[in-house]
């Protein structure tokens, strides 16, 4: 079975399903929210903290995309100046958290090497970002990325950038849709992406609540991610949407019951029917 180690813990395999919070944009700039954003996940039991690192003005097309000057003006509110983003990534690491980051462009990429990003997620967003996702290539740390709005295609022309450059690699099946109908999940998605390919698949999820990681885990994920707040009922960003410390407990609590109730894939008699096994009649011609 294919396995990806990212910091100190390995994803796939055998191994426990690893959660990944989330934390991107929910702080609204608020550098105090932010730390109580890494308190509370790492509370939460998470395996990983997810940043997002961009320079907003270069993040979306504002000339052919006419909702891209919005979400601009938003993003540049929330941007944190390079010192301070320093700042939030050493008090992370002296909480001894394990962090990476979503870089959008080269120089933010470049500016994440800096603050010491022990893996990379690519957004499904910079899927067909080949000039972006090659640069993530050559720093030889392990790769996450959302197949979300993507053919199978485009996929398998990604994952041939990652052999070509012998990169460790990690899908996440998505519907980017934000936030996204618990009908609209498709995690059937799930097997059809770990029968084509040969690495961890997990699944990053934008539903409300708890229902769904616990699903995609039975489907066969093994890692999730989901968007975290300290505060559901701010509006902004993807705050009303994502998960509490509560919330990421209880999920963490129901996956592994899930996983206990999965058991074995080995077709054979079962310890548990050692007493029916009694009562089997076999007429077969010896």
């Amino acid at each position: 079975m294919s396995q990806v180690k990212i910091g100190n813990k390995i994803v796939g395999g055998n191994t426990n399903v690893k959660f990944t919070a989330e934390l991107g944009v929910n702080h609204l700039g608020s550098f105090e929210r932010a730390k109580e954003m890494i308190d509370s996940s790492l509370n939460a039991g998470s395996d990983f903290l997810k940043f997002q690192t961009y320079i907003s003005e270069e993040r979306y097309d504002k000339i052919n995309n006419p909702h891209g000057k919005k979400f601009v003006e938003n993003l540049s509110k929330w941007e944190f100046k390079k010192e301070v983003d320093k700042e939030l990534w050493e008090y992370a690491k002296k909480k001894g958290a394990q962090i990476f980051t979503t870089p959008f462009d080269v120089k933010s990429l470049e500016f994440a090497e800096e603050l010491g990003s022990i893996a990379y997620k690519i957004a499904a967003f910079e899927i067909n970002n080949h000039v972006l996702i090659n640069e993530i290539c050559k720093t030889n740390k392990p790769i996450i990325i959302s197949r979300g709005m993507c053919s199978l295609q485009e996929m398998d022309d990604v994952v041939n950038l990652f052999e070509k450059n012998k990169s460790k690699y990690i899908i996440l099946h998505t519907i980017s849709s934000y936030p996204l109908r618990k009908v609209d999940s498709h995690l059937n998605m799930i097997g059809t992406l770990k029968k084509r390919y040969s690495c961890p698949i997990g699944h990053s999820d934008h539903t409300h609540g708890t229902e769904i990681p616990p699903l995609a885990v039975a489907a066969g994920a093994e890692m999730i991610e989901k968007h975290f707040t300290v505060n559901p009922k701010l509006r902004e960003s993807d705050n009303f949407f994502s998960v509490t410390e509560e919330e990421v407990k209880e999920i963490k609590f129901l996956i592994d019951k899930v996983k206990s109730y999965m058991g074995s894939d080995n077709i054979e008699k079962i310890e548990t029917e050692d007493f029916m096994w009694n009562f089997r009649r076999d007429t077969r011609k010896k």
